[in-house]
């Protein structure tokens, strides 16, 4: 049977995929429906997600919905922060040891240290095993082959060995961000996730700042046994690697089976994604929902803003030291200097995060806001061209600017909220998320060609080249904001039409477990 459309759903309350077709549920008048009880019967055989409602009662009193709030973001939201903190830190310890010893120990000359920043986001093979198989149990042992791979940094010799290993974790470490976008899709409705996001991208920015404190002690100790910037990669690998162990036995795979809910609380955290229609994780690769989600055009602005959004990030952890060390300071000192470029993003994205959360006039206008931190960021890096590094002039300004044009870490965790809350069905928001994720990689392996070895430290190229990602990020933002309003009014008046205006919570829970995408699911709304 082919899938329906809005129109096609004018007399269904919800479309419930079969091994061999869909089986439509009538709704008329005078119809009983079926209970969310009988919900096993009329899913795919052996759904986790159904299993979870069977013999349930789904209403729930304010206390235990808090009380299933607080243990999601207690457990989870710490975990995936210290999960991505590690990411990042791992790529500010590759800057931090150009500043220290590394180039030259290495013997790196013309761009070969932008290229051994490039291949790190080479590959990223995770997205279809964490749909295959279970989520937290692929993280896990990504994170343990991560940390392996650090320890053996501290054996590299040259510019190969660099190479090599960058590849490696470049592959390994891929098993981060797209994971935690689909484990916050799951688990938390699309108007919890703004702050959530936000909450566990700030590991993202918190992390690096006792980390460069921790290089410089590093750096300061002598004599060494080794080469200071080799400790630096043996500490990040052993903590890696308790963090690996943390992620096999606590991330979730999804809401009906993680091992930290009761049975009571697995039925009321899949009844609330199932009410939002974002659909619940399904082994069962659907290849209709791919091709659509290759053919949404908010897909890939989504991806493009994450191109364009990249950038800058680039420069502070990659690049900003080196720059820094432009001005006239010592290497030592451009490490504690990078500091302030990491604790501005430690204010704007909790901030941005509540207020796309909490505050109604921005609850859909994120795309707006990722505009407005867009702008701040633009003029930082307009400043950052004026004031090039220059041994003796004022250092005042550049370096303010500097950590200014930081708040571009803010517009990532937002890029991810309009991904995980806008792709519905649990293929295609797997296919988008994986599109997005392809694109970053992209982005990061072709900018930092632009930062060239003979221009440094000005890095005039990858400075204009900058710019205009930003302009563009500004631009892509405005069109996806009023993209997805002109489709929810369509929609609103399609509904109109068809003389349905509300949905009961039964047949919006049936709906939801239907595993449907945006685009079919005629009670979908896009919140841009």
């Amino acid at each position: 049977m082919p899938h329906s459309t809005i129109m096609d759903r004018q007399e269904s309350t919800a479309t419930i995929d079969q091994k061999h077709g869909a089986q439509h549920l009538e709704g008329g008048a005078g119809q009983e429906l079926p209970t969310v009880m009988e919900a096993k019967e009329l899913a795919n055989e052996g759904d986790d997600a159904a299993q979870a409602l069977e013999g349930q009662e789904l209403g729930a009193t304010e206390e235990e919905l808090k009380s299933l709030r607080r243990r999601m973001d207690f457990i989870l939201v710490p975990l995936m922060a210290c999960g991505v903190g590690m990411l990042l830190v791992d790529k500010t310890a590759l800057g931090s040891a150009a500043t220290l010893t590394l180039q030259t120990d290495l013997h790196l000359v013309g761009t070969q240290y932008s290229w051994a920043v490039s291949i790190y986001s080479a590959v990223d093979p995770f997205n279809l095993l964490c749909q295959r198989f279970h989520t937290g149990k692929v993280v896990g042992i990504a994170y343990l082959c991560w940390g392996t791979v650090m320890l053996t940094t501290m054996a590299v010799t040259d510019y190969r060995g660099l190479f090599v290993v960058r590849f490696l974790l470049g592959v390994f470490e891929s098993a981060n961000n797209p994971p935690f976008v689909l484990v916050t899709a799951r688990f938390w409705t699309p108007e919890e996730q703004p702050v959530r996001y936000a909450l566990w991208a700030l590991g993202n920015t918190i992390f690096p700042i006792p980390f460069l404190v921790i290089f410089y002690a590093i750096g300061t100790v002598s004599p060494h046994p080794l080469p200071p910037w080799k400790w630096i990669f043996c500490l990040l690998g052993c903590l890696t690697l308790v963090i690996g162990v943390v992620m096999f036995f606590v991330l979730p795979d999804s809401p009906s089976n993680w091992r930290f809910f009761t049975p009571r609380q697995r039925a009321l955290a899949v009844a609330r994604i199932a009410r939002a229609q974002t659909g619940i994780k399904n082994h069962v690769v659907k290849p209709y929902q791919i091709k659509e989600a290759f053919l949404d055009i908010k897909v890939w602005i989504c991806a493009l803003m994450l191109v364009c959004q990249q950038p800058a990030p680039g420069i502070v952890s990659n690049f900003s030291g080196i720059i820094i060390k432009g001005y006239g300071f010592t290497g030592l000192q451009s490490l504690l200097l990078q500091i302030p470029a990491w604790a501005v993003p430690c204010v704007a994205t909790p901030l941005a995060g509540y207020l796309t959360t909490y505050v109604p006039a921005f609850r859909k206008q994120k795309s707006l806001v990722i505009g407005l931190l867009s702008v701040i960021s633009l003029v930082s890096e307009v400043m950052l061209y004026i004031f090039p590094p220059v041994v003796g002039v004022n250092k005042v300004i550049p370096l303010a600017f500097i950590s200014l044009l930081s708040i571009d870490q803010s517009i990532y965790p937002m890029i991810n909220t309009l991904v995980g809350q806008n792709s519905g069905g649990a293929t295609k928001r797997q296919t988008a998320v994986a599109i997005v994720w392809s694109m970053y990689c992209v982005s990061n392996i072709a900018v930092p060609q632009s930062f060239k070895a003979s221009q440094s430290p000005r890095y005039q190229d990858g400075v204009i080249v900058t710019m205009s990602a930003q302009t563009a990020l500004i631009i892509l933002s405005i069109a996806f904001y009023f993209i997805c309003n002109i489709e929810n009014k369509r929609r609103d008046k399609a509904m109109e039409e068809m003389g349905v205006t509300t949905q009961g919570d039964k047949d919006r829970i049936l709906a939801g477990l239907a595993d449907e995408t945006d685009k079919k699911n005629p009670l979908f709304r896009y919140l841009p």
